[in-house]
């Protein structure tokens, strides 16, 4: 999101705030006005003969223009700040002298009390207007670095990091040391408090503060007021009735009254109440002194329309505020109480018409209570759309609320209504015919309902109601139909392809709405979209043949050098070429470094999830070890896109260990621990897999829990290449020039590579084999003791003999034709090794690894599974081995090869236990059907996996794979995904087996692919790289 967009959003969220943000625009637009008209005068310049100053003057008055301005913006932050601060810290000793007070009384209570509810929602909503502080200093805090990075950008100066370091960062605002205190502070307090509710002692306080005892006189005062409250609640009169004849009628006896009175509001009898307000003692306009609501707060949350009616007729103020600025008109739309909504207005507009104003001094105008605003912009409306409150929506409409905004600052009702995804409320909403109009997103009613995905057929209803499906939002210009394929929610996809919205819109950037359903892997809007739309494929001429033969297997010996050497210096002359720049293999594991991936990423359930009632909005997850040197990594909760893998280096799997810490997100009291010991990461069974730890808080009660995938990639154990023996590949990268950020790879691959696939036997020897299985009839009956993985490598070559297999009649199948030969050798039941030494060394070869995923293992019933590392490890040792063989006998020369999975973590681990062959990542996304029978492909495997564009792109950047493998058919349904890839610096390979595209490139080779395509898979059995270079 744009950051413009970014603070009007959070200005929308936080009202109260929104006059004291930076105001970004403002000073955007002052920018743009200075750089227009770069001479305005300063003021204390005279004026020459001439007229004009010079323009190093004129320079200095755009410059001192522009700084007062600024200045006066940090002013105006800096002030509302320490407001603010101040009246957070009156709050909080508020908040603790009551805590203090109420665990004096040495009886604990339920947490069901009202003592309880009150203070625990006190300490709650502290913490979250902290929260609220907080980010408005973080926004404005970027505010101010983006604005003058875009000041330095147009005035040619270097005034950024200055201005922050002696201007900006020494201001009040921005210590977060007082904050991270408050927030400690509420945080202990919360704690104690529970503790306390449940009958146990603990006091989280400095070892020098004295803890305050009360006096005899008032612990005593204390148990007789809860007797009362008891008796009010049982309906004791006469004992009541006694106690209040005992008080007499001095101001502390009302205080004492009126605070019964309030507590049992919502429970007592109403003849008691009857009997309490007659003793004329109880005040209506008193106030909790932590919550700050009145007796007919309570009752509007209750329900209680009798006692409600009561409290009214005696003079109750209806338009009182609480701290949440709240009226109990908005309790009572929250809560639905609709007789208590009608009362409420009801009485407001009988006073409203004889003119009697409230005594209120936080008191909202009587007149506008029914569209009356909390400190969140909340009408009651909105507070009813929100709950789902259809009954309380259907009676405030009727009461003359409001269906559109009165400013830009205010919620929508419609757009909300969309959002949450009621076709009940909205159906209503829609009958009082309210503005489609976009909220501070810049999105309109028929963008929410496609992005939250919740309610599909209020699509038809906005349609019906005159609002256009095909407009674009004022964010990215996406219409509804890229949110839906955006969001992955096929229901609101289906209903706008059914209302017959425009497949092809594009959105600012050219891209249209089924490049963001490949992009984020959603397959069925794809294939959705696919058969709506009107083809976006790419059209070529189709050249003379060039066919495929063996020779030209053999003939590629060796990778083909660029045209022109690509290292030498350019011809002086202007505009200078653009040098590609070359990277020679990848970064490796040391041998003594172990490599761990955490990932958050689950599909199933947040990664971190409270029990109960225990909810900590703003909260940060804090990794770290104690037995590792690792800096400890922070991640705002929930946790986002790009915060979900984290990986390290150490170098002691055994003794390593992770602590998951959830603070405050401003503070530093622990809330919960969870530790993941060196036994989750060092079972020699599996390197990788799912954990769940339960987090426990300071009093070790568990309070949720944290969910993770692993992996462990270990560095290879054999003997590696020498790098100064074995020349690695390498890939060169440059500038487009229309697109200066953009980067397009080249390689040192080139010719053709020959597939095998390769798996490990039960006592962990690669073979060859394209299956899980061996084919069985017992398959059919669920049956899978023909898996290779549970088979011996004795076992798995005595089938291959039986079959006439095996080493010996593979040398038999060296003349046959490409596509044969692979799928000869697929079921040739020979080990790697062998395969390595009987085929030709000109023959270059993509070693696709086999290994399943914990969802197919799951789904296929394929485990127990082995160990990545030790099959990575066997696999990598076959090919180290070989080329040292073959550069001991053929001078120097060193087969070829490239590593392949579509597993991911296969590819991690072939990547970082070696620098010298290049890893591609395979991805199935975008073919029509997975491969059912052997019949239909010219080698048939298991295997394939899908995920989304923008994962493996992820995965491939962050892992420093050379490449990713995708289908030619998803290329050419969005060739826009061609560039995305090409421009994070990987190599892209199309796959064109049993593809339309596939007789296309039999028939013109590369010439029927995108330029920007660097080889092809044809048929799941040759890899074919370009013979040249050209950048």
């Amino acid at each position: 999101m744009y950051f413009g967009k970014h603070i009007q959003k959070r200005q929308l969220d936080i009202p109260e705030y929104a006059a004291s943000f930076v105001d970004y625009k403002a000073l955007k637009k002052l920018i743009k006005k200075l750089s227009a008209t770069p001479i305005i005068h300063a003021q204390d310049l005279t004026h020459s003969g001439s007229g004009l100053a010079d323009s190093q003057a004129s320079l200095q008055a755009n410059k001192a223009t522009f700084f007062f301005r600024l200045e006066r913006e940090l002013e105006k932050v800096n002030i509302f700040y320490l407001q603010k601060e101040a009246e957070l810290k009156l709050r909080l000793k508020t908040l603790a002298d009551r805590k203090k007070s109420l665990q004096a009384r040495g009886l604990s209570a339920s947490k069901l009390s009202t003592v309880f509810v009150t203070l625990d929602e006190g300490f709650r909503l502290f913490n979250s207007d902290l929260d609220k502080l907080q980010q408005f200093i973080e926004i404005n805090q970027t505010a101010f670095s983006k604005i003058l990075k875009k000041w330095d950008k147009t005035s040619k100066s270097r005034t950024k990091e200055l201005y922050l370091s002696r201007a900006v960062e020494i201001q009040p605002c921005f210590n977060r040391d007082v904050i991270r205190d408050l927030s400690d502070q509420a945080t202990s307090s919360l704690l104690e408090l529970g503790a306390w509710a449940e009958g146990e002692k603990i006091e989280y306080v400095p070892s020098g503060d004295q803890q305050q005892r009360p006096q005899a006189g008032a612990q005593e005062d204390n148990d007789i007021e809860m007797q009362m409250q008891q008796a009010v609640n049982t309906g004791n009169v006469t004992l009541i009735m006694e106690w209040i004849s005992r008080l007499g009628s001095t101001d502390e006896a009302r205080e004492r009254v009126n605070r019964i009175f309030l507590s049992t509001v919502n429970d007592a009898p109403l003849e008691m109440q009857k009997t309490l307000l007659e003793t004329n003692l109880v005040d209506l306009s008193y106030v909790d002194e932590i919550n700050e609501r009145t007796c007919l707060h309570e009752l509007a949350i209750s329900g209680r329309a009798h006692s409600l009616t009561m409290v009214l007729e005696r003079g109750a103020d209806t338009t009182a505020t609480d701290i949440y600025g709240r009226i109990p008109l908005h309790y009572a739309c929250m809560r639905g109480h609709v007789e208590v909504i009608k009362d409420l207005v009801k009485y407001d507009s009988a006073h409203s018409m004889q003119g009697i104003e409230s005594t209120s001094p936080s008191a909202a105008p009587v007149a506008e209570s029914v569209d009356y605003k909390d400190l969140d912009n909340f009408t009651p409306l909105i507070h009813g759309i929100v709950h789902a409150r259809f009954a309380a929506v259907q009676a405030v409409l009727e009461l003359g609320a409001r269906v559109d905004p009165s400013g830009e600052a205010d919620h929508i009702p419609i757009n909300l209504a969309c959002q949450y995804g009621s076709v009940a409320i909205v159906d209503l909403l829609l009958q009082y015919h309210p503005q489609i109009l976009p909220d501070a997103e810049g999105l309109y009613p028929q963008h929410l309902v496609p992005r939250s995905g919740r309610s599909p057929q209020i699509l038809e209803m906005l349609k019906n109601y005159g609002a256009n499906l095909d407009q674009p939002d004022k964010l990215y210009q996406w219409t509804p139909l890229f949110h839906a394929a955006s969001e992955g929610h096929l229901s609101c996809l289906q209903s706008l392809l059914e209302l017959g919205v425009d497949v092809d819109a594009l959105d600012e950037k050219d891209l249209s709405a089924m490049y963001y359903a490949a992009w984020e892997g959603h397959l069925d809007c794809l294939r959705l979209l696919e058969k709506a739309g009107h083809g976006r494929g790419i059209a070529r001429e189709e050249p003379a043949p060039a066919p495929a033969t063996f020779q030209s297997i053999l003939s590629s010996s060796a990778p083909i050098p660029a045209s022109a050497d690509m290292e030498a210096i350019p011809d002086l002359s202007l505009p200078p070429p653009i040098i590609p720049l070359r990277r020679y293999g990848h970064n490796f594991l040391d041998t003594t470094k172990t490599f761990i991936v955490i990932s958050f990423d689950s599909q199933d359930s947040d990664a971190i999830e409270f029990y109960g009632d225990n909810k900590y909005p703003a909260a940060r997850l804090t990794i770290s070890s104690k037995s590792s040197d690792l800096i400890p990594r922070n991640i705002p909760l929930p946790i986002q896109d790009e915060f979900k893998v984290i990986s390290f280096q150490i170098d002691n799997l055994d003794t390593f260990s992770i602590d998951f810490d959830i603070f405050p997100t401003f503070g530093s009291k622990v809330i919960a621990r969870g530790a993941a010991s060196s036994l989750v990461f060092s079972s020699r069974y599996s390197s990788s897999g799912n954990w769940h730890l339960e987090l426990f808080d300071p009093r070790l009660r568990a309070i949720g829990r944290i969910s993770f995938k692993y992996q462990v990639v270990t560095p290879f154990h054999g003997i590696p290449m020498e790098i100064t023996q074995f020349a690695t590949y390498w890939k060169a990268t440059s500038q487009i020039s229309s697109q200066p950020n953009a980067l397009i790879t080249g390689s040192s691959l080139s010719g053709d590579y020959m597939r095998i696939f390769v798996q490990a036997t039960k006592d962990g020897v690669p073979v060859l084999y394209p299956s899980w299985a061996i084919p069985s009839t017992l398959a059919s009956y669920g049956v899978r003791n023909d898996l290779i993985s549970r088979l011996t490598y004795e076992q798995f070559s005595a089938i291959g003999k039986a079959n006439g297999k095996g080493p010996e009649s593979l040398k038999a199948l060296l003349q046959s034709h490409p596509d044969q030969l692979a799928k000869r050798l697929a079921t040739s039941w020979t080990s790697l090794h062998d395969v390595l030494e009987i085929l030709p060394p000109q023959m270059h070869l993509d070693v696709h690894m086999l290994f399943p995923t914990k969802a197919e293992e799951e789904l296929l019933q394929l485990g127990p599974t082995g160990n990545i590392n030790e099959f990575v490890d066997a696999s990598l040792k076959e090919v180290f081995d070989h080329a040292s063989r073959l550069r001991g006998a053929n001078e120097g020369f060193i087969r070829s090869i490239v590593f392949s999975s579509y597993n991911a973590n296969i590819c991690t681990a072939l990547n970082w236990k070696q620098p010298n062959y290049p890893v591609l990542l395979c991805n199935d996304l975008g073919i029509e059907q997975a491969m059912s029978e052997e019949a239909e492909w010219p080698v048939y495997s298991s295997g394939r996996t899908t995920t989304s564009v923008k994962e493996a792109v992820r995965i491939a950047q962050s892992n420093n794979f050379m490449g990713l493998m995708c289908s030619s058919r998803l290329l050419e349904l969005v060739p826009a995904l061609i560039e995305s890839v090409k421009t994070a610096g990987l190599v892209l390979i199309a796959d064109v087996t049993n593809s339309t595209t596939q007789e296309q490139v039999a028939r013109a080779s590369f010439d029927a692919l995108p330029d920007e395509v660097d080889g092809y898979l044809d048929n799941n059995a040759v890899l074919r790289f370009h013979e040249s270079i050209d950048m």
